[in-house]
């Protein structure tokens, strides 16, 4: 499910000719894939929100409705799916809000798996994009850490993932042997996922994660 961007005004009009008769709640009748189709078609502009005058179209009804639907219903998904939401992720989309919500998206239905979720989407880190690290990577992971369940499940499933994965998490939550990723007007923030927005608990908890990879590591 890999759209290509719409860089082009002059094709993202064309797109927009194209939805123009397109009804809200057409969304009613379609597959979970076609919905998730439509999710990412919107993300990329292959699905317009807006009319040449900025205006809402119709699409834009079916896309918040989609999108509450997959927040509020992880159950409809499976662990596969994961991936899917994962090759959706960019670090570049013009609108960063629209990452965040596919990444509590994912967070979502680990939460729903428990101890197999975790294990899951921490065994798949490897088939990140690098145009979505810090997404895909750092706020994944953080969420992971903030949520009080996913914490406690994730310090299980560290024990339950090869050591390769072990050794990705370990880069990913040290920071170290990622400077191309976190080094920023020349400064190295060592801890990506902690910046200045951090509290002291999601750092106890970064200490204790990094003790016990280190212990599977010696």
């Amino acid at each position: 499910m890999t759209y290509q961007k719409i860089e082009s005004q002059d094709d993202y009009l064309k797109i927009v000719e194209y939805y123009k008769d397109y009804e809200a709640g057409t969304y009613e009748s379609m597959t979970l894939k076609e919905k998730m189709e439509f999710f990412n078609g919107i993300h990329t502009d292959n699905i317009p929100l807006f009319d040449e005058d900025g205006d809402d179209m119709d699409t834009a009804d079916d896309y918040y409705s989609i999108r509450d639907e997959f927040l509020d219903h992880p159950e409809q998904f499976s662990l596969s799916d994961i991936l899917t939401f994962l090759e959706m992720l960019d670090d570049s989309c013009y609108q960063p809000s629209f990452m965040d919500t596919i990444t509590v998206i994912i967070h979502n239905i680990v939460r729903h798996y428990q101890l197999e979720g975790v294990v899951f989407l921490l065994s798949h880190l490897h088939e990140v994009s690098k145009k979505a690290y810090e997404f895909g990577w750092f706020v994944n992971i953080r969420l992971l850490i903030k949520d009080d369940i996913t914490y406690q499940l994730m310090k299980d499933a560290i024990g339950l993932v090869t050591l390769d994965t072990v050794r990705l998490i370990h880069r990913i939550v040290s920071g170290k042997d990622l400077l191309e990723l976190v080094e920023k007007d020349g400064k190295v923030n060592e801890f990506l996922i902690f910046d200045e927005c951090g509290d002291e608990t999601e750092v106890k908890r970064k200490q204790e994660l990094e003790n016990i990879i280190l212990s599977l590591l010696d």
